[in-house]
């Protein structure tokens, strides 16, 4: 009975899953990062105690969002999305954006250092949901119904890119592009704003220098093994060290000081050394049936701020697995962009429990509330 509960519940399996990615999570940050921690802090916990904590935080605020009327979202999207806006600002601001591997998208608060790109992803989506739910009858209009969401979501990912990280930029275009579908707009329109947006792309994709590199060495990585090409070169020898089963977790050796960011970017190519091809696809079914959960939950819903917020958290979750497993197996070029709920980082870890909250909210109140038990007559007497 339990497990038939938590299969027909999209709610239920989501919970399952997320939690089940988030333990395993902080099990291969310190399988991962241990030897890295020793080596820089003097402490082989120290990365696993900050997501520790990041996580008590994340399931903390995932459990009030849970809790509360995810209809309120509307009412705090526009004061969240512009602080966080303010943030986007300040992250390249000399002195309070902290700057790490040549890219300013970090600011440093009482402590803490936060990714302000990552919480304006969910911000943006609730915004939007919530405006898309209102104006849902102009939306097939080019000019008044998807001009100011292509100029609001062109300046957050202007701002984005200037971190520069235009791999998170692209995520969030095509996020809100199949958002804009989702909710009614003309294939034809979106198609347009498409081929005009080519020109951008090609300068991005070949005109930037550290870019056109990275496609270069994608498509030949051992044209430059010790350069380029180093990071990807280890990824493989990870999932080919692996195999079928795995050495056993705690067993890699490309972590060892070889495989760069194996705690984060590439903790997935960790997971395919200790676990191999049987524990990588474990965790990509359990982001396949998140995302397949989240998307029915969005066209089951009768709500159209609902439908519009389900479908836009869970696209986002799926595109950014998506882009992590890819970039970790070579099947995409090199991009740094966590997985979620696994990879060491503080902010994503929060974003994504939070939306998974959210959705789960959407769930509670989809099935409405608990029905009454009135008693009768008859048993009252007795």
């Amino acid at each position: 009975m339990f497990i038939k509960n938590l299969i027909k519940r999209e709610d239920n399996l989501t919970l399952a899953c997320m939690l089940t990615l988030l333990v395993f999570g902080l099990v291969m940050v310190y399988s991962a990062s241990s030897v890295l921690a020793l080596k820089w802090y003097g402490d082989p916990s120290y990365f696993l105690k900050r997501q520790a904590v990041w996580a008590a935080l994340g399931v903390a605020a995932m459990l009030i969002v849970w809790n509360m009327d995810y209809r309120k979202l509307k009412y705090l999207s526009l004061p969240a999305l512009g602080v966080l806006f303010l943030l986007l600002i300040l992250v390249l601001a000399p002195g309070i954006g902290a700057e790490i591997n040549g890219s300013r998208r970090w600011v440093r608060l009482a402590g803490l250092s936060l990714q302000p790109s990552e919480f304006i992803k969910p911000a943006l989506i609730v915004f939007i949901a919530a405006s898309l739910a209102r104006r849902s009858d102009r939306l097939r209009d080019f000019v008044y119904g998807l001009g100011p969401y292509l100029i609001l979501t062109g300046i957050v990912v202007f701002l984005i890119a200037l971190e520069p990280d235009f791999g998170t930029a692209a995520a969030l275009c095509a996020v809100i592009f199949f958002m804009l579908l989702f909710a009614g707009a003309r294939f034809i329109h979106l198609f347009v704003i498409g081929l005009m947006s080519l020109p951008v792309l090609y300068y991005q994709l070949f005109c930037v220098g550290f870019r056109r590199g990275r496609l270069s060495v994608f498509l030949d990585p051992w044209s430059d093994p010790l350069g380029g090409g180093f990071q990807i070169i280890q990824s493989f020898l990870a999932f080919g060290g692996g195999g079928l089963t795995g050495l056993g977790l705690g067993q890699g050796r490309q972590k060892l000081l070889f495989l760069p960011e194996p705690h984060s970017d590439f903790i997935y190519s960790v997971i395919g050394e200790e676990f191999g091809l049987v524990g990588a696809i474990c965790v990509l079914a359990l982001f396949a049936v998140i995302t397949y959960c989240g998307l029915r939950l969005a066209l089951k819903c009768q709500d159209e701020f609902g439908r519009n917020l389900a479908f836009g958290l869970t696209l986002m979750i799926g595109i950014q697995a998506i882009i992590n497993m890819g970039v970790a197996t070579g099947l995409l070029p090199n991009k740094g962009m966590p997985l979620p709920f696994i990879s060491a980082g503080g902010s994503a870890l929060f974003a994504a429990l939070v939306s998974v909250g959210v959705l789960l909210s959407i769930a509670r109140a989809e099935r409405g509330p608990a029905p009454r038990v009135v008693r009768s007559q008859a048993v009252r007497r007795v």
